[in-house]
């Protein structure tokens, strides 16, 4: 009997179900009436918006990142194009992620980039001036300017943009890359032959170098230096360079060059021989220093000479005076004078004059005053060995610009007197 009463109950609401009845009334009742509600409908249709909603922005999302993915593809095959120095290729990869990224400032200087490789400048240019206007710190586009406008020759607008490159913002290593543009700006400046410019610069640039970089950036600094012309300044790079434990070679090296070409002779043997001991394919050291190294030992004026020696040194160079003009005039067909040994000197004839004459003039001169000084007491006539010294170089310098560029001993005596003529200035 209970089990024919629990027959008739819904299992849904507990409801007693009619006799005959397989469906409860009142559950058909309620889910009709939740059909026929407005705010179910609005429900349902709400949720399904939802979800349609999720849907779409995840099938856009996903299409973005494909896109996205695709431009980085061929962005990154540009990048790796325009390392192995192939411009056409990364230009087209670049414009392929142009596409897919059309407003990336990244994508636009890589290709600006290739443009400026490919010889487009006029195209780069357009590219840069507009990234530049969007952010006119920007130390990268700065740079790529600058180096168009050195391509060009345009010195103001390299000037401009290399400052902008020094005090810009760079994306990272932004103390490394200022020093390299400033570098990059002297030599551009060296080129252009405004050595005060890159004087300037190259001050700036010895000042700003951090300990950490000291030997190579001063090393860099000293040769800059030298090439404009200010030897006090690149000697002082150079030395600082020699600072360190381990010092560059090519500092050394440096240093005697610039000690060399100031006249400070003993100082550039000293660095010169220390440089040549470690390396010897040098030309240009190899040369300064044998022609160092024959000034010191022959030069007739040096300090602290004993009588002596000083009249060793002349009488050596007067005979290589004499035998370079005897040289000079065989290659010129120069007739020299038969000049008999005489112990007389010139006949009062002065030093100053005898260098306003022309060879065989000087060649007689030179003959008298080697046949004095055989035997002479310096003591009473230390003025012939002025008058010797003065007629060596001159015949030297004459001989130089009349017969072609010495060699040897001769190269050495007219370099000697270059400085012996600054120095009286």
């Amino acid at each position: 009997m209970a089990e024919e009463v629990n027959a008739r109950i819904c299992p849904r609401c507990g409801n007693p179900l009619r006799e005959g009845e397989t469906q409860c009334p009142h559950c058909e009742n309620r889910l009709a009436l939740l059909l026929r509600s407005r705010e179910t409908v609005l429900s349902v249709c709400a949720a399904l918006l939802i979800i349609l909603f999720f849907l779409t922005s995840m099938i856009v999302q996903g299409y973005h990142q494909k896109l996205d993915a695709l431009g980085n593809q061929w962005f990154t095959a540009g990048q790796q194009e325009l390392k192995a120095n192939n411009a056409p290729r990364a230009l087209a990869d670049f414009r392929n992620a142009l596409v897919y990224h059309p407003d990336d400032p990244q994508v636009q200087f890589q290709l600006a980039q290739a443009l400026s490789a490919e010889g487009r400048t006029e195209e780069a240019q357009s590219y840069l001036l507009g990234l530049l206007a969007r952010s006119p710190s920007d130390a990268p586009v700065n740079l790529a300017l600058a180096r168009i406008a050195a391509h060009s020759g345009s010195e103001a607008d390299a000037l401009r943009y290399y400052h902008g490159a020094i005090y810009g913002v760079w994306p990272k290593d932004a103390e490394a890359n200022r020093l390299s543009a400033r570098l990059e700006l002297s030599r551009f400046l060296i080129a252009q032959g405004d050595r005060a410019g890159a004087d300037g610069e190259l001050i700036a640039l010895g000042s700003e170098i951090p300990q950490q970089h000291g030997a190579p950036l001063h090393e860099q600094t000293g040769d800059l230096f030298r090439q404009a012309g200010d030897l006090t300044r690149a000697l002082d790079e150079f030395q600082r360079a020699m600072e360190w434990q381990r010092p560059p070679l090519g500092a050394i090296r440096g240093a005697g060059l610039a000690a060399y070409q100031m006249g400070d002779f003993p100082l550039a043997e000293r660095y010169l021989d220390r440089a040549h001991r470690e390396k010897r394919d040098n030309p240009e050291m190899d040369a300064a220093l044998d022609t160092t190294r024959l000034i010191l030992a022959w030069d007739p004026e040096a300090p602290r000479l004993k009588d002596a020696q000083r009249l060793a040194r002349v009488r050596h160079d007067l005979a290589q005076a004499i035998s370079r003009v005897e040289s000079c005039a065989k290659s010129s067909g120069v007739e020299l004078p038969n000049i008999t040994a005489s112990r007389e000197t010139g006949k009062g004839q002065t030093a100053a004059a005898v260098e306003k004459t022309d060879l065989a003039a000087q060649y007689a001169q030179a003959k008298r005053l080697q046949a004095g000084l055989a035997g002479r007491n310096l003591a009473r006539h230390p003025e012939e060995l002025n008058e010797a010294s003065n007629l060596i170089f001159a015949i030297e310098t004459d001989a130089a610009q009349k017969c072609g560029e010495p060699t040897g001993l001769d190269e050495a005596l007219e370099i000697l007197d270059k400085y012996r003529q600054s120095r009286r200035q």
